[in-house]
């Protein structure tokens, strides 16, 4: 099942496969495409709300559709001194939610990825929501790369 955690994970697994290569894949920039991956997932607030009695899921479901997160990541990466590298940052992180999220069968129908030109509602039911055999195969995944990683970097120092 695609949690925050599978999404932070595969994330980080990206971020730390491109830092071998990409000087840009420091650690500041991981924190981005973090937190891009998890913009999506924002909509989950509604949920907040709704404990205060207050409906906000008309306004607030946009952002898990892909326009509505790149727009999210957009309005953030105003924050940012380098506003073009951050939205690219933070689209990568969207880029890997959304492909994690588009291998689960989904109750409601899928993913509207292309809207607003189009209602299409796509998904692959590889998995439901509820088999935690992605979020275990990530986590494992993710520790492979820190040791990897991990033994790279010294070779580095040593070298």
């Amino acid at each position: 099942m695609p949690d925050w955690v599978t999404h932070i994970a595969v994330a980080w697994i990206i971020c730390r496969l491109l830092s071998f290569k990409y000087d840009e894949f420091n650690a500041a920039n991981t924190m981005l495409v973090i937190t891009g991956a998890l913009i999506p997932d924002f909509s989950k607030f509604i949920l907040v709300f709704k404990f205060f009695g207050l409906d906000l899921s008309e306004y607030l479901s946009i952002i898990h559709i892909p326009t509505g997160s790149v727009i999210v990541a957009g309005m953030m990466s105003m924050l940012f001194p380098e506003k073009k590298k951050a939205f690219l940052f933070f689209g990568l992180g969207i880029i890997t939610h959304y492909s994690l999220d588009i291998i689960l069968e989904h109750v409601s129908g899928g993913i509207y990825l292309l809207f607003p030109f189009s209602w299409w509602q796509w998904q692959l039911q590889i998995t439901n929501s509820s088999d935690y055999l992605i979020t275990l195969l990530a986590l494992c995944l993710a520790g492979l790369v820190y040791l990897v990683g991990r033994e790279i970097d010294a070779n580095k120092g040593t070298a």
